[in-house]
């Protein structure tokens, strides 16, 4: 037992945090997905238009949850998407999504992204290098990912 510790946030400088729970929600929908932006930059706009085109083209279902720094224009949001064959109603956060997209590549090095994949999950970054550059500029550790380029007659590049 711990005779001093502290709960609910982590902790870095007196080391008393608990470990956090792995999120045990239960959870029904098919996909969920995160979408890193930055504000004004569209993000927000087309995970609302994804949401709008799955629900009344589709038989399935979606739900959005958006969250918006305070700076509004030029700071961070985060979209949070589900998709699922059943009516949603999850009123909660992702915390593990299967599908992460960073549309800004300044993002990178600036929030953990990839640590809100689940196992075998799907990450996209939006760069404007060539693939030999992407992977030349990222540290041998976060190369653990392909990388596909959004350009007609491009191919797709295995990661190591």
């Amino acid at each position: 037992p711990k005779p001093r510790f502290t709960g609910g946030i982590y902790d870095d400088v007196t080391n008393l945090s608990l470990p956090l729970p792995e999120n045990t929600l239960p959870g029904s929908a098919k996909l969920e997905a995160l979408f890193y932006g930055l504000g004004s930059d569209g993000s927000v706009s087309a995970t609302k238009n994804n949401i709008k085109i799955i629900g009344n083209s589709t038989p399935w279902y979606a739900q959005g949850y958006f969250v918006y720094d305070s700076k509004k224009a030029g700071g961070l949001t985060v979209s949070h998407l589900r998709v699922s064959e059943k009516p949603i109603r999850s009123a909660y956060l992702i915390a593990q999504a299967d599908f992460v997209g960073c549309h800004q590549l300044q993002f990178i090095d600036k929030y953990q992204m990839a640590e809100r994949l689940k196992p075998g999950g799907i990450f996209l970054l939006n760069t404007p290098y060539s693939a030999a550059d992407d992977w030349a500029r990222r540290p041998r550790a976060g190369q653990g990912v392909g990388q596909r380029r959004a350009a007609p007659g491009s191919a797709e590049i295995p990661g190591p």
